[in-house]
């Protein structure tokens, strides 16, 4: 709100400087721990567990984990674990990944603390769920055991297609998109520290000798990096559209981002020099 106060006039008053550079980067980054937490809330709130004959599935908001019934060893109830950050971990609900004592990898799929939730362990994995009733839950997947399975199961995560997963874990994009932003927003932060003293009126064209050919209002020098971002925000769109049927395709448009970062950046750069 305070920075929709302050861009409300027109472009030539915007008082751009270090201070609203500075809360613009607190607003992303709102938004995006907004986002994230979202996410989680989303998650927790479709979270559920179906068991038949063949296997346990966990899903959440489109996505689904198997478990093989024929290859559950024991259900526990709590385990010791080591858990990467996890503070973070109960955000919302418990998910993440960690290990167990034992060696196994450790799938956090719970609105419950680990010492209070249903540890289901494998040969390999050990996933930790909440049921509303545990032992009825037990009692269930047991007797699903004992009729034995109709087909075989392997162990799987079905991710939902909405959020496209596999864009955003592919780390050839995910380091693309960090550049882009990254060079986006230093210069940005380059030009809030420039242009409270910029002159009104800046060289914006030359001519081939070098020679200053159009003047125009400081202002147009934030449209450069206004710019490049929306192209930015086009490839990633576009990559999106196409990372199934065209990965390199969807890689390509991602490092174009970053070289119309660049590009835009030391256009502006240059103007304010």
């Amino acid at each position: 709100m305070g920075l929709g106060q302050i861009l409300r006039g027109p472009p030539e008053s915007w008082p751009v400087d270090l201070t609203v550079y500075a809360r613009t980067l607190v607003l992303l980054g709102l938004l995006l721990l907004g986002g994230a937490l979202a996410y989680r809330v989303g998650s927790a709130l479709t979270l559920g567990y179906e068991l038949d004959r063949n296997g346990l599935y966990i899903t959440w908001l489109g996505n689904r984990a198997v478990v093989p019934l024929e290859q559950i060893q024991r259900v526990d109830v709590g385990a010791h674990a080591s858990l990467p950050f996890a503070l973070f971990r109960g955000l919302a609900y418990y998910y993440g990944q960690g290990q167990t004592t034992d060696g196994r990898r450790l799938h956090l799929f719970a609105t419950q603390p680990l010492a209070q939730c249903l540890v289901v362990l494998t040969p390999e994995d050990a996933y930790a769920i909440s049921p509303a009733d545990h032992e009825s839950f037990v009692q269930d997947l047991e007797q699903r055991r004992n009729l034995g399975a109709t087909k075989p199961l392997a162990s799987a995560f079905d991710p939902s297609r909405l959020f496209l997963y596999a864009f955003w874990n592919d780390t050839t994009v995910r380091v693309m998109l960090l550049a882009a932003l990254a060079v986006n927003l230093l210069v940005f932060g380059i030009l809030a520290t420039r242009y409270p003293a910029l002159a009104p009126m800046v060289q914006m064209r030359f001519d081939a000798a070098g020679q200053a050919a159009d003047l125009r209002p400081r202002h147009q020098v934030l449209f450069l990096p206004l710019a490049a971002f929306g192209l930015s925000l086009l490839n990633m769109a576009l990559g999106l559209l196409v990372y199934r049927r065209q990965q390199i395709g969807a890689r390509l448009l991602q490092g174009a981002s970053v070289v119309v970062q660049l590009l835009f950046g030391i256009a502006a750069i240059t103007i304010i020099r």
